[in-house]
């Protein structure tokens, strides 16, 4: 991967053969609204100007704060709580499809987390979106420079925590209202 470029966590799921590749899908996070936000200013290339989103789709490569990896907990937490903040957007899960043979000799299991460039990303994106055809995605690839994905043991456990938080305080919320929920009909 190139020196100071962002690379973006995916999360693997199910290997798969696509249109005859082995592929692993694998799940990204992103801050979407599918309605428009008006009064947003976009800071680029030394220009700041007022704009109105639409159909956002921001890819997120880390936590909201410094940092570049989820490192904790609260690091996940981030994303929802900025997308609470900030009305008409929401943590979004999307998955891409990403070829087997990028990950270099890991054993690739479910629910691990792994880390892709930007540049590869893309390119399985626009697969994945229908913007390129299966041909002119392995044709692409072939001038990749090494596509590869590298495992983050760190970003894995912390998913890991995260998820299991998440079920802990649905089981709560289950218990303390169980007497709200739809009680089954008895014949």
């Amino acid at each position: 991967m190139k020196q100071n470029m962002l690379s973006i966590p995916v999360v693997a799921d199910v290997e798969r053969n696509v249109d005859g590749i082995e592929m692993i899908r694998c799940s990204y996070y992103s801050i979407q609204s599918d309605t428009p936000i008006p009064n947003w200013n976009m800071n680029a290339f030394g220009t700041s100007i007022q704009i109105l989103l639409l159909n956002l789709e921001a890819i997120l490569v880390g936590p909201t704060h410094e940092g570049v990896k989820f490192r904790d907990v609260a690091d996940i937490e981030s994303m929802y709580d900025f997308a609470e903040q900030n009305e008409g957007l929401f943590v979004d899960i999307n998955d891409i499809w990403i070829p087997s043979a990028w990950f270099s000799g890991y054993k690739i299991e479910q629910g691990f987390v792994y880390r892709i460039s930007q540049d590869n990303f893309t390119l399985c994106w626009q697969l994945r979106n229908s913007n390129i055809s299966s041909e002119e995605f392995i044709f692409r690839s072939e001038f990749l420079d090494r596509p590869n994905i590298r495992l983050s043991e760190e970003e894995t456990v912390v998913l890991r925590a995260w998820t299991k938080k998440q079920i802990n305080k649905s089981q709560e919320i289950y218990q303390e209202n169980r007497n709200n929920y739809l009680q089954k009909i008895k014949k």
